[in-house]
């Protein structure tokens, strides 16, 4: 995994300004501040932001044990290329497994495509969660089955659902 250095901070806030739509909150201090911490991947055009919780939180409707990995971005600036694809199969297999804990995210109820993408790869909702006072629905997923995950990614399959 290539984590992002300062000298990605421009290119990465870059692609996510080109989603504002998707990605209305991001900001660029926010982002610096993730790869100070080493919680953000840029490889292959592909950004994901993350982090582990040291303690348990609760995220809707959710408790997530402490040790979790959150994934908070996933963002494949060459849509539909298999980037995204290649580089969360690394991210679960080089971050998440390692850490001992499990991967958690959450997203947009009416985001289909990622919603899809992430139920591919053996996540399934754990709960609810809303923001703008509830005016956003939002789901919040958990990766099933980690080590199955992994030893599927392994073999270059996709993950049961």
């Amino acid at each position: 995994m290539r984590h992002a250095s300062l000298r990605d901070l421009k290119a990465i806030y870059g692609h996510f300004q080109a989603y504002r739509d998707v990605f209305p909150h991001i900001r660029q201090d926010a982002l610096k501040r993730r790869i100070e911490a080493h919680h953000c991947i840029y490889q292959d055009g592909v950004v994901i932001t993350y982090q582990q919780y040291k303690k348990r939180t609760r995220v809707g409707d959710v408790q997530i044990p402490a040790g979790s990995i959150m994934l908070h971005q996933i963002l494949n600036s060459g849509k539909f290329n298999g980037a995204g694809r290649k580089v969360f199969r690394e991210f679960v297999a080089e971050i998440v497994k390692p850490s001992g804990g499990e991967l958690y995210l959450s997203v947009r109820k009416d985001n289909k495509t990622a919603r899809d993408f992430y139920e591919r790869h053996g996540m399934e909702v754990a709960g609810t969660v809303a923001w703008k006072n509830g005016t956003i629905p939002g789901l919040v997923y958990r990766l099933k089955n980690c080590e199955e995950t992994i030893a599927v990614i392994a073999q270059g399959a996709e993950p049961r659902g």
